[in-house]
């Protein structure tokens, strides 16, 4: 990796099936976001949905992805850990009327494996293997709460780092019942508490 390593969220994964659309105004924050640099005490996540969906524990998802010249592409998975302070939502917008936001961070521990794997790719750039690294924000795993059925399920996922310094939109009022597979497998999303 002689040259730095960008990371670009560039992709979110929603309920049972991936989807993406970047908004564009947020393509060149994420664009300086460093992965060999970047301070993991501050890289925050926040989903934006109705209050019919919520986050599982551990449903939400930091997908690191690695590649590097020769070998096939890895995915390493870390589990967001939910924050209930009122400062960890600063400089997020409010939510519409019947949404909630949930603020994440990566627990002590998903921090030190990312730092392991930051600095077994920053091992290779050393051994003059160029590699990449990226990173893809998910929410996978939802319970369904007592909420009548609504017309549309927006979702809106942030991401801040060190660089960004604020919550970057990564998807933008996303409709998971617009896209046939999502909606289809929301019906079999159980209730919360189950």
């Amino acid at each position: 990796m002689n040259r730095p390593v960008r990371v670009l969220a560039s992709a979110a994964a929603l309920a049972l099936a991936g989807c993406s659309s970047v908004p564009l105004t947020s393509i060149p924050r994420l664009a300086r976001i460093d992965a060999k640099t970047t301070d993991l005490s501050m890289l925050r996540v926040a989903v934006q949905l109705p209050e019919v969906l919520r986050p599982r524990s551990g449903g939400v998802k930091l997908d690191v992805v690695t590649k590097v010249t020769g070998e096939a592409e890895t995915r390493t998975s870390f589990a967001m850990m939910e924050m209930s302070e009122a400062r960890d939502r600063g400089g997020l917008p409010a939510p519409p009327p019947g949404s909630a936001t949930h603020v994440y961070r990566l627990s002590p521990a998903d921090a030190a494996r990312f730092e392991a794997l930051r600095a077994a790719m920053v091992e290779q750039g050393k051994q003059g293997r160029r590699g990449s690294m990226g990173l893809g924000v998910a929410a996978k795993e939802f319970c369904r709460a007592n909420v009548a059925p609504q017309a549309a399920l927006p979702v809106t996922i942030y991401l801040m780092t060190s660089e960004t310094r604020s919550f970057v939109p990564v998807v933008s009022d996303f409709d998971m019942l617009g896209d046939p597979a999502l909606a289809g497998g929301l019906e079999s999303i159980q209730p919360c508490g189950q």
